[in-house]
C-alpha cells in the first residue's frame, strides 16, 4: 500500500533505524485515516496478533492508573478490532474480555476498568468508523453475540451502589462502589442500546433493573443532601428513557414493558422523590421524570386500554396521578416550568388516544375508560388552572422580558392543554369553570390571579364551545351576571401602586377577552350587547387594554351585524372616540375598529348608511385636511406629518374595506338575481347622498392637494404614494361603493399621479420620466389595473366610452413602460433584469385586460401594443422568474384570444395579427428556455406557453418549428436530428396538457445532456 507522496517500503526501513526524518513524519501519518491499514501492511501476519496482545497487556497494566491513558488504549484496541479484515477475528468482543480478564488472572491485578473502559469506547469507535460491507457484517452477528455479556458487565457495575454484586466478579463489584464509574456504565448502556436489544426476554430484564436502579439512587438521595451524584443521575434516567421511548419495542412488547413500567411508578419512591426535588428549587426534577414523560407519550394506547383492564387499571390511575402531579410542579415563580411543561403534550396524545378507543372499543369498555378519563381529566383541569395562574404583580413587575417570554409561552401550551380537557368534559367543564367564578362574586384585586386563571381557561376553551349552548354560557353572561360580576371591573379606575394597578389590568383584559372568545354566542342578544359593548369600549382608553378590546369588538362586530344595528350610532361614535385618540391607540387597532364599525353600517338598510357615516367620515375629512395643511407648512422636516397623513389615509381605506359588498352579492347580481340586483341598485341611488357626496369630494381634493405636495418633497415618499392610491382602489368594484369617485375623477386622478410619480409628456410628446419612476410604476399599474378590470360606467356614460377612457390610459402606461426600460440600459433583457418588477407589473396589468376586459384593446393602437408584444420576446430571453412567469401568462391569454375558434371581441383582429407577426419570435425565444437557456424551474409556464400556441395555431406553429428545429445546434447542440423529429411529432399530437408537460421536459432533458441522470426520472 502507498499513501499519496509517500513510499512504505522506505518509511519502513527509516522507521527501523529511526531517522529524525521518519520519526517528525510519524504524528502525521498516525492522523491519517489510513493509518491502521498502514500498520497493518507495516507488520508481517505472525506479528500482527502480537499487537492485540500488546495492546491488551498495557490496558490491564494501566487499568488502575490514569484514565486518559487507559481511554488511549482502549481507543487503540477497538480501531484496531474494527478495522481488522473481516475473517480475521471472529467473536472479537467476547475475546477481548476474556483475554483482558485473562492477562488480569496471569498478572494479579484488575482488569475491571480496562473492560469497562473498553465498552464505553466501542461503541463511539465504531459510530464514526467507516467500514466495509462485510466488515459490518461481522460486526452485527458479534454485537448481538456480545450483547448479553456486555451488558451483564455494565449492569453489574451500575448495581455497585447496593454494596455488593450478587455474583458478580470482584472486578466489577470493587468498581462499582466509585461514582464516576457507575456513571459511565449507564452512558455505556446507553451507548449499547442503539444497537437493539434482540428480544423481550434480554430487554425486559434490562429494562426492569435499570428502574430498580433509579429507585436505588433515589433512595441514596433522600438519604443525602449532597449532589455528588448528579451526573450518575442524569445519565441513569437518560439510559431508561432511552429504553422506554423506543417505539420499536413498544410496538412489540407493549403488554410486558408497559406492565413492568407501571408497576416500577406506582411505588412511593417516585412522589417521595419528586417532592424532594421540588424542596430543593427542582434540582434533577426533569431527570427523575423523563421516564414517566416518555412512557406517557410513548404507551398512550396502552394506557388507554389499562383503563378498562382489572389488572392494570390500579397501576394506570397511579400512573395518571403522577402525570397530575408532574403537571403541578412548581416552577420559579411561574417563568422556568421545565418540568411542569413536560406533560402537556401527554394530555393532548391521551385525549386523541381516548377518541380511538371510544369508536373502536365494546360499549361497556368504552364507558369504563370514559368515566376513568374524566375522573382524571377533572384533576387535570383544577392543575392547569393554578399553573396558569399569574406570579404576585411584584413579581411579574420584576422580571425581566425573556422571562415573561418564557411564561407567555407555557400559557400558550397550558391554554392547549386545557382545550384538550374540554374535549373529554365538555358541559362539566365548563359549568365548573362558570360556577367558581360566580362564587367569587364582584372580580376585584383581592383574589385576582384565581381570578384572571379562571378567565383565562374560559377563553381558551371558547373555540370549541358550542356557539348555541344552552346551559352554562346564559348563566355566566345572564344580565344579573355582567352587572354583578364582569362588567364592573372594567369601570374601576386603576389607582395605586404598579402592582395594583397590573393587577387590576390583567383581571380586565381577562375579562374582555372571555366576552370576545365568545363572540358568536352573542348572536340574538342585543339587549346584553347593549350592556357589553359600552364596557368594553372604555377598555380603548387603556393603552395596554386596546389590543384585547379591540380584538373582542372585532369579533363581535363580525358575529353579531344585524343585532348591533341599534347601537350603529354608538360605535360610530366609537370610532370617533378612537379617531380623537390618535396615538394613544394603534394604527393598526384603529384600522380594526373602523373596519368593524363599517361591516356594522353595511349591515343595515342602505338609507340608513350615509347618516350613521356622516359624524365619522366628518372628523375623519377633518383631520386629512389638518394633516395636509400640516404637511404643506413643513415640508423640510415632513415625517411626523406624512406618518399622520398616512395612518388616517389608511383609516379610509379600512372604513371602505368594511362598507364593500360582498363578492357572492356581486356574483348572484352579474348572474342575474333579482334580489341581490335590485338590492345593490337600491344601495347605489342612496349613495348619492349629498352627505357622502361632499365627503368624496373633499377626500378627492385632500388627494389631490397631497400629490402636489409629494412632488415638492426633497425625497417623495413611496408609502404615502402607494396609501393614496389604495385608498382609491379601496372603492373601486364591480358593486355600488359609498366612497367610490366618479369614473372620470379617479381615472384623472390616476393620470395626474402617473405623470408625478412615472412620467410626464414633454415639449415633443416625449416622455419626462421621474427620478425613481421604476420604484413608483408598480403600485400606478396596480391601480389602472383595478380601474381597468372592475370600473363600471357611470349613469351618463357608455361601455364603450368607458372602454375608450380605459383604453387610453392603457396606452399610456404600455407606451411609458416600454420607453422606460429602453433608457435604463443598452439593451431591452438588461433592462428587464435590472427592473423584474416593472416587467412582471405591465403584464399582469395585460394579462387581467386579456381576461376580464379584452375590448379595451381595440381602443389601444397598434404599433402601442407592439411595443408591449416586443418587449415580452425580450422578457422571454431573460432568465428571470419574475419577469418571464407574466410574461408567459401574458401570452397564453394573448394567443388564446387570437385563434379563430375564440369568442369574437372587437380585439381579435389585432390580436391575430400580433399573432402572425411575433409569433415566430415568441416561439423561438419558448424553445430556447426550454432546450437549456431557462432553468428547469421555468419549464412549467414554458411548457403551458407552448401548448397553447400548439393548442390554438397548429398549423403556423408546425411550420414555424419545423424551419427553428432544422437550424443546427438550436435550442441545443445536444439535440439530434431524431430527438427534434420524436419532440415534434409527440407533442403536436397530442391534446393532453399533463402529456405536453412530460414531453417538454423529456426534450428538455435531452437538450441539457441530462440523460440517466437523476434529473430524467
Amino acid at each position: 500500500m502507498a499513501l499519496e507522496g509517500f513510499d512504505l517500503e522506505s518509511f519502513a526501513q527509516a522507521l527501523s533505524v529511526p531517522t529524525q526524518e521518519a520519526l517528525a513524519a510519524l504524528p502525521e501519518i498516525q492522523k491519517r485515516p489510513e493509518a491502521w491499514q498502514l500498520a497493518f501492511d507495516l507488520l508481517a501476519s505472525n506479528r500482527q496478533s502480537a499487537l492485540r496482545d500488546e495492546l491488551i497487556r498495557l490496558a490491564v497494566e494501566n487499568s488502575g492508573g490514569a484514565l486518559n491513558v487507559l481511554n488511549k488504549l482502549s481507543q487503540a484496541l477497538a480501531a484496531y478490532a474494527l478495522l481488522m479484515p473481516a475473517d480475521a477475528w471472529d467473536g472479537f468482543l467476547n475475546s477481548v474480555v476474556t483475554a483482558l480478564q485473562k492477562q488480569a488472572q496471569n498478572t494479579g491485578m484488575s482488569a475491571g476498568a480496562a473492560i469497562v473502559d473498553f465498552l464505553e469506547v466501542f461503541p463511539e469507535e465504531l459510530n464514526r468508523t467507516a467500514l466495509a460491507a462485510a466488515q459490518q457484517g461481522r460486526l452485527v452477528q458479534d454485537v448481538k453475540a456480545a450483547l448479553p455479556l456486555v451488558l451483564q458487565i455494565l449492569i453489574s457495575v451500575v448495581r455497585g451502589l447496593e454494596g455488593s454484586v450478587r455474583g458478580g466478579d470482584a472486578a466489577f463489584e470493587q468498581l462499582g462502589q466509585s461514582v464516576v464509574w457507575r456513571t459511565r456504565a449507564w452512558k455505556a448502556i446507553q451507548q449499547w442500546l442503539q444497537f437493539g436489544v434482540p428480544s423481550d426476554t434480554l430487554f425486559v430484564p434490562l429494562l426492569d433493573v435499570c428502574l430498580q436502579q433509579l429507585c436505588v439512587l433515589a433512595a441514596h438521595r433522600l438519604r443525602s443532601d449532597g449532589h455528588d451524584d448528579d451526573d450518575e443521575i442524569q445519565a441513569a434516567a437518560a439510559a431508561a428513557d432511552d429504553m422506554v421511548s423506543n417505539m420499536k419495542v413498544a410496538a412489540k412488547y407493549s403488554r410486558s414493558v408497559g406492565t413492568l413500567v407501571l408497576e416500577h411508578l406506582g411505588q412511593k419512591w417516585v412522589g417521595q422523590i419528586l417532592d424532594h426535588s421540588a424542596r430543593d428549587s427542582g434540582h434533577d426534577a426533569r431527570a427523575w421524570s423523563a421516564v414517566a414523560i416518555s412512557f406517557g407519550e410513548t404507551y398512550t394506547d396502552f394506557i388507554v386500554s389499562g383503563m378498562a383492564d382489572a389488572g392494570l387499571s390500579e397501576h394506570v390511575g397511579a400512573f395518571l396521578q403522577l402525570m397530575v402531579a408532574l403537571t403541578r410542579f412548581p416552577g420559579h415563580h411561574g417563568f422556568d416550568e421545565d418540568v411542569s411543561d413536560q406533560p402537556l403534550s401527554f394530555w393532548y396524545l391521551l385525549q386523541e388516544a381516548l377518541v380511538d378507543y371510544e369508536a373502536e372499543a365494546e360499549p361497556g369498555a368504552a364507558a369504563a375508560v370514559a368515566a376513568a378519563a374524566r375522573n382524571t381529566y377533572a384533576d387535570v383541569l383544577r392543575a392547569l388552572v393554578a399553573k396558569s395562574a399569574f406570579p404576585a404583580a411584584a413579581t411579574w413587575l420584576a422580571a425581566d422580558r425573556d422571562e415573561r417570554e418564557r411564561f407567555a409561552s407555557y400559557r400558550r401550551e397550558v391554554g392547549d392543554a386545557l382545550l384538550n380537557a374540554y374535549y373529554v368534559l365538555r358541559s362539566d367543564m365548563l359549568g365548573a369553570l362558570v360556577d367558581e367564578v360566580h362564587a367569587l362574586g364582584a372580580l376585584t384585586t383581592a383574589d385576582w390571579q384565581h381570578a384572571e386563571a379562571l378567565l383565562f381557561a374560559l377563553r381558551s376553551i371558547g373555540e370549541a364551545v358550542p356557539s348555541d349552548e344552552a346551559v352554562h354560557l346564559p348563566r355566566l353572561f345572564a344580565a344579573d351576571a355582567l352587572t354583578q360580576h364582569l362588567l364592573p371591573v372594567l369601570q374601576v379606575r386603576a389607582d395605586g401602586d404598579r402592582a395594583s394597578q397590573w393587577a387590576l389590568t390583567s383581571l380586565k383584559a381577562g375579562v374582555i377577552a372571555v366576552v370576545g372568545a365568545y363572540g358568536d354566542w352573542w348572536r340574538g342578544r342585543g339587549e346584553l350587547l347593549a350592556a357589553v359593548v359600552p364596557s368594553v369600549a372604555t377598555a380603548l382608553h387603556e393603552p395596554a387594554l386596546v389590543p384585547t378590546a379591540v380584538s373582542a369588538l372585532r369579533r363581535i362586530c363580525d358575529s353579531c351585524r344585524d343585532e348591533l344595528g341599534v347601537a350603529a350610532a354608538s360605535l360610530v361614535q366609537l370610532a370617533c372616540d378612537v379617531l380623537g385618540a390618535g396615538a394613544a391607540v394603534p394604527a393598526r387597532e384603529q384600522q380594526r375598529i373602523f373596519e368593524a364599525v363599517a361591516e356594522v353600517v353595511l349591515a343595515q338598510p342602505p338609507d340608513t348608511h350615509a347618516a350613521a357615516l356622516l359624524p365619522l367620515t366628518s372628523a375623519l375629512l377633518a383631520a386629512l385636511r389638518v394633516d395636509v395643511a400640516r404637511l404643506e407648512s413643513s415640508l423640510s422636516a415632513s415625517e411626523p406629518a406624512v406618518a399622520a397623513l398616512i395612518d388616517h389615509l389608511r383609516l379610509v381605506e379600512a372604513l371602505a374595506r368594511g362598507l364593500q359588498f360582498g363578492d357572492d352579492v356581486e356574483e348572484h347580481a352579474l348572474a342575474g338575481d333579482a334580489d341581490a340586483t335590485s338590492m345593490l341598485a337600491y344601495a347605489a341611488r342612496c349613495y348619492q347622498d349629498s352627505a357622502l357626496h361632499e365627503f368624496r369630494i373633499g377626500l378627492l381634493a385632500v388627494l389631490d392637494r397631497a400629490l402636489v405636495l409629494l412632488t415638492a418633497m426633497s425625497q417623495p415618499d413611496d408609502t404615502l404614494l402607494e396609501c393614496m392610491l389604495a385608498t382609491v382602489n379601496s372603492a373601486v368594484r364591480r358593486s355600488p361603493h359609498a366612497f367610490a369617485l366618479p369614473f372620470a375623477d379617479s381615472v384623472a386622478f390616476v393620470g395626474r399621479t402617473w405623470s408625478v410619480a412615472v412620467a410626464r409628456p414633454g415639449a415633443d410628446f416625449a416622455p419626462v420620466f421621474s427620478a425613481r419612476w421604476a420604484d413608483q410604476c408598480p403600485a400606478l399599474l396596480q391601480s389602472i389595473s383595478q380601474l381597468a378590470t372592475v370600473a363600471v360606467p357611470d349613469a351618463e356614460s357608455t361601455s364603450d366610452a368607458t372602454d375608450r377612457v380605459l383604453g387610453s390610459v392603457l396606452a399610456r402606461a404600455i407606451d411609458d413602460v416600454c420607453a422606460g426600460l429602453a433608457r435604463e440600459a443598452a439593451t431591452l433583457p438588461v433592462a428587464i433584469e435590472q427592473q423584474p418588477i416593472v416587467s412582471e407589473y405591465v403584464f399582469d396589468l395585460c394579462t387581467r385586460v386579456l381576461q376580464t376586459r379584452p375590448a379595451l384593446l381595440a381602443h389601444v393602437e397598434h404599433a402601442t401594443v407592439a411595443r408591449l408584444c416586443t418587449l415580452s420576446v425580450h422578457a422571454l430571453a431573460v432568465p428571470n422568474r419574475l419577469a418571464l412567469k407574466p410574461t408567459a401568462y401574458f401570452l397564453t391569454a394573448l394567443i388564446r384570444l387570437s385563434a379563430t375558434t375564440a369568442r369574437p371581441s372587437p380585439a381579435t383582429p389585432l390580436l391575430a395579427s400580433l399573432w402572425s407577426e411575433f409569433g415566430p419570435e415568441w416561439l423561438r425565444a419558448t424553445l430556447q428556455g426550454i432546450g437549456g437557456a431557462h432553468p428547469r424551474s421555468l419549464l412549467p409556464n414554458l411548457a403551458e406557453l407552448l401548448f397553447a400556441m400548439v393548442r390554438h395555431h397548429l398549423q403556423s406553429v408546425k411550420l414555424w418549428m419545423a424551419e427553428l428545429l432544422a437550424q443546427p445546434a438550436f435550442p441545443s447542440p445536444h439535440a439530434d436530428d431524431a430527438a427534434k423529429r420524436q419532440f415534434v411529432q409527440h407533442l403536436l399530437a397530442t391534446r393532453s396538457f399533463v402529456r405536453a408537460k412530460a414531453i417538454v421536459n423529456e426534450f428538455s432533458v435531452c437538450c441539457r445532456n441530462l440523460q440517466g441522470t437523476a434529473y430524467a426520472a
